[in-house]
């Protein structure tokens, strides 16, 4: 049976994408797993595989922008009728309305200027747009010879006049607003738009507690020296809470459902994301079954995911389906702030600084290092009871970090 393949959403509310590079072209046998082709967002280039094997035929060329869903190309077998993809007649493809934008007009190829073929992160794509540098022209420096931000830069540093002169100002009687800014485009515009969503869908509420972090810098400083040498695996902070937040959820499964409909479904396996702040936006990275990892394990998957995050080189499966969200901002200074859910997750917790401040310890006061914790939940799936109870026992395992171990 023939199989379409479309364009993926990699994360809820995101409508549209590009298609960065074909690995195979038309008339290539592929088989399925293998990597087909290349997603691009603005800060985010994702690796798609075939989903079947069979012979390819690809009805979106590269570098084009079109909307999640859309029939890219057809794998079909010898025999099966490729054309099926746009009448639907024919074979046993599912009818779908295939959006092909029109083919431009060919142009000469440019040597140092023919970008289609170029390997490059969004972001450098974008940055050497905003600097007028032809990208065709700079070496990259990424895995592969993919060209990242950093090899624009410095290129761009070595021939300052690359950068476009500002147009003149249109002649007008009224002012002109001057100043910076940016255009709300995409990942920027993704992340809005999902903010939007979720306020507007969840009836978003947020408990707090604070939690006497001593024993877990106690355990953390254990760790460093017994992994940092030995493994190469600095553990953080948040190692240690990812991996509480999964013994948690797997003892308090409603805060780790979703609504599908009018059904709460409630997942047995604590896949956590966790949230990567890039130049301009953010990724969500899922770490999958944090119940059964490690701790090592965790901190080395968390560095892998969060490094080619920033690179632009995490898969599809890497960015979807996570069942919670963990977001620290303590590195900032912040003490505390209420997260926005990650829809369709039902929870979120945020993570704020880690400093000494006075706490009771039984009828005495003493000063240790303490830390917030922030859980916005969704009072549609989650009382408030059950999530402080969630929230507690979080902080618990914190206080008393041998249960991470039990």
């Amino acid at each position: 049976m023939a199989t379409q393949v479309t364009l993926p959403r990699l994360s809820p509310g995101m409508n549209e994408a590009s298609v960065g590079r074909w690995l195979k072209k038309s008339g290539d046998r592929v088989a399925a797993g293998e990597d087909l082709f290349e997603v691009e967002t603005e800060k985010v280039a994702t690796m798609v595989q075939a989903a079947a094997g069979g012979i390819l035929t690809i009805a979106v060329p590269e570098g084009r922008t079109v909307e999640i869903g859309t029939v890219l190309a057809i794998i079909a077998e010898a025999g099966e009728t490729p054309a099926a993809m746009t009448s639907g007649v024919g074979s046993d493809v599912q009818a779908a309305r295939v959006v092909i934008p029109p083919t431009p007009e060919p142009s000469a190829p440019i040597a140092a200027g023919d970008e289609s073929r170029v390997i490059a992160s969004p972001a450098a794509r974008r940055l050497a747009r905003e600097l007028g540098l032809d990208i065709a022209a700079v070496v990259g420096s990424g895995p592969g010879g993919r060209i990242i931000e950093k090899d624009v830069q410095e290129a761009a540093a070595r021939h300052p006049m690359s950068r476009p002169a500002a147009p003149a100002a249109p002649p007008s009687a009224a002012p002109v607003a001057t100043g910076s800014g940016a255009a709300l485009t995409g990942v920027r515009r993704v992340i809005a738009e999902r903010m939007v969503l979720s306020q507007r869908t969840a009836a978003s509420v947020t408990v707090t507690m604070d939690v006497a972090m001593g024993s877990a810098s106690d355990l953390r400083q254990q760790l460093i020296a017994e992994w940092e040498q030995r493994e190469g695996v600095r553990v953080t902070f948040t190692d240690i809470i990812v991996k509480a937040a999964g013994k948690a959820l797997l003892e308090h499964r409603r805060v780790n459902s979703r609504l599908d409909g009018d059904r709460i479904v409630e997942s047995d396996a604590a896949h956590i994301g966790v949230a990567v702040a890039l130049d301009d936006g953010l990724i969500v990275p899922v770490l999958r079954d944090v119940q059964r990892k490690t701790i090592l394990e965790i901190g080395r998957e968390t560095r892998d995911l969060a490094a080619r995050a920033r690179e632009g080189r995490v898969t599809v499966a890497e960015v979807t389906g996570g069942t919670f969200t963990i977001s620290n901002i303590g590195t900032t200074g912040a003490d505390i702030f209420t997260p926005i859910i990650n829809p369709p997750e039902s929870a979120i917790l945020g993570v704020g600084r880690i400093a000494p401040r006075p706490y009771a310890a039984g009828e005495k006061v003493e000063v240790g290092p303490m830390m917030w914790l922030s859980l916005t939940f969704d009072h549609r799936i989650i009382d408030g009871h059950p999530a402080a109870l969630f929230l507690a026992r979080v902080r618990e395992i914190l206080e008393k970090p041998y249960l991470l171990f039990v």
